[in-house]
């Protein structure tokens, strides 16, 4: 699972039979700091989340479960939103050490 910021939406009429009625989210995947990485991933929307919100969401088959409980391999997915994050509490001085104290072996 990731966290990530939706930052718009993906219209399409077109579409093969399993994914009728899905919506379609790009996702920002955000790394431990809080930034933006630079790729986006395209995510099933069954929550409702908004462009601008913090979602959590979840790959391969974990995301096909979330969307689809009863048959989970019949949706062609890879990715969906599995939550919509209301805060998000990061202790930054973890984040800042741990690289350090990974590459010194400590």
């Amino acid at each position: 699972m990731f966290l990530g910021k939706v930052v718009g939406t993906v219209w399409s009429t077109k579409k093969t039979e399993n994914l009728q009625n899905l919506r379609f989210l790009i996702i920002n995947p955000l790394n431990l700091k809080k930034a933006p990485l630079t790729d986006v991933v395209i995510c099933a929307d069954l929550l409702g989340a908004g462009v601008g919100e913090t979602v959590i969401c979840a790959y391969g088959h974990a995301a096909r479960q979330a969307i689809y409980p009863q048959n989970p391999n019949a949706l062609s997915i890879e990715a969906a939103v599995v939550g919509i994050v209301d805060r998000v509490d990061v202790d930054e001085n973890l984040i800042e050490d741990s690289p350090r104290q990974i590459k010194s072996g400590k």
